[in-house]
């Protein structure tokens, strides 16, 4: 079953937290196994006040005797309303979550500063769950947190296969496409696991996850669907994307996506027949490559690419940028077309490729943190001071040109407060072969305008 309070979008590393700390009356470190029998007392509380204990549950009827005790002893009782209905009847007062969370979360606070107080949550609090959120509210010294079997172990139980390596996103009660995307560009690297697993919730269903990857092009993904684990009616789900995108299934499931054939390989500075692209119109595999090193790019920034073409500026900056977002505008159909297949080629599912032109996209984009500028004409001095408006503090524009006029355009707009841009002259020249020798043709010479602000 999907996590309850899946709030969050870190991944969390459960081996790390095999063992419970708590601390006794005289400060000293007790560590607790797996096999705990006796509740800890409340004089283990780090902090002044109640003790708040985050029991993460996996099956009502198999509560081990230490949880048991606790919710025998606890004075309040917190949780979603369903896990609350099936561990039975224990004294202390419900407070069931049924509105909004933070206001759960404030009365739950509240009522842990002088009781003993048990919070509910699904499998491990830490993975996808509500640990962040409460850890928030209440101060950590008065919160112990005890974790149980996540959905993501139980499906890959199932799956009689290992989870180890595998990208991990939750879609549950969040917008979280982005980071999804990005996940799944890095599940399907070189060297990766190839595969992702999802929380989905009524509305981010398994149909519209396979809706939305098929969108992008990336039919070589295989999808799972572990449907009410641990239940009767439990059932595992194996189908390609378009039998899911039109199939219903049960509201609590759990999505595995692997990928089935590898995508081609991608690195920097790839060589322009790697593309599908218009003869000519491509921005050179040298020029490219220091084009993205001008941006700085560290991983998980969002970048723009405004007149992006066939893409290939987009494709390899979604290398550079494996938990980031690239967002790449242009406003020929053809092209538009030409980036589509590239970058289902090479799998980059967290590029985003948009029709248009860039002035009326602009203010519909999220906020940029790198901005490289390929392509926009008589308006260029336009387009960037429409991206300077939505740039993020301390961001990079990068702005390519060929002609002097252009240069000059650029170099003013990109002129800021601590002065005039940075200006990279390129000028390259390739090797031919001729009579068992070589001789040089030079490539048309680019400018890299670069400012940050």
């Amino acid at each position: 079953m999907p996590n309850f309070g899946n709030h969050e979008g870190t991944r969390f590393d459960e081996n790390s937290h095999k063992d419970k700390t708590a601390t006794g009356s005289r400060g000293d470190r007790v560590t607790r196994g797996a096999d705990e029998t006796e509740p800890r007392r409340q004089d283990e509380a780090e902090g002044p006040g109640g003790v708040l204990d985050l029991v993460g549950l996996d099956r009502a009827d198999q509560l081990t005797p230490a949880i048991r005790s606790l919710l025998e002893r606890a004075e309040v009782i917190a949780g979603p309303p369903r896990w609350m209905a099936d561990l039975g009847d224990y004294p202390g007062e419900k407070l069931p979550l049924t509105g909004k969370l933070d206001l759960w979360l404030a009365a739950l606070e509240e009522r842990s500063r002088s009781g003993r107080c048990v919070a509910l949550a699904s499998g491990d609090p830490n993975f996808y769950g509500l640990a962040k959120r409460l850890l928030e509210a209440v101060p950590p010294g008065r919160v112990v947190i005890h974790p149980s079997t996540t959905t993501v172990q139980k499906a890959f139980a199932r799956l009689k296969t290992t989870w180890a390596g595998t990208e991990v996103e939750s879609l549950h009660g969040r917008d979280g496409w982005r980071a999804f995307f990005s996940a799944l560009y890095r599940a399907g690297r070189s060297g990766a696991a190839g595969k992702l697993a999802v929380y989905t919730d009524p509305a981010n269903t398994p149909a519209l996850i396979a809706k939305r990857v098929l969108d992008r092009g990336l039919d070589s993904w295989g999808i799972t669907v572990c449907e009410n684990l641990d239940a009767p009616e439990e059932r595992i789900v194996q189908a390609t994307l378009r039998e899911a995108a039109e199939a219903s299934f049960a509201p609590l499931n759990l999505v595995v996506l692997t990928l089935m054939k590898p995508f081609r390989e991608l690195s920097l500075g790839l060589p322009e027949d790697a593309y599908l692209h218009e003869k000519g119109l491509i921005t050179k595999s040298e020029i490219r490559a220091a084009a993205l090193g001008s941006l700085r790019l560290a991983g998980g920034e969002t970048l723009w690419d405004i007149g992006a073409g066939s893409g290939s500026v987009s494709v390899e900056a979604g290398l550079l940028l494996p938990y980031g977002a690239v967002w790449a505008v242009e406003r020929e159909g053809e092209r538009v077309g030409q980036a589509k297949a590239n970058r289902a080629a090479f799998g980059c599912a967290h590029v985003e490729i948009l029709q248009g032109e860039a002035l009326e996209l602009i203010p519909g984009l999220p906020a940029p943190d790198r901005v490289f500028i390929g392509g926009s004409g008589k308006d260029l001095a336009k387009v960037i001071a429409a991206c300077r408006a939505r740039l993020s503090p301390g961001g990079v524009i990068t702005a390519s040109v060929v002609t002097h006029a252009s240069l000059g355009d650029a170099a003013a707009a990109l002129t800021g407060p601590e002065g005039p841009p940075r200006v990279l002259q390129l000028s390259c020249a390739r090797s031919r072969e001729l009579s068992g020798s070589f001789y040089f043709t030079p490539l048309n010479q680019v400018y890299l305008v670069t400012s940050s602000f």
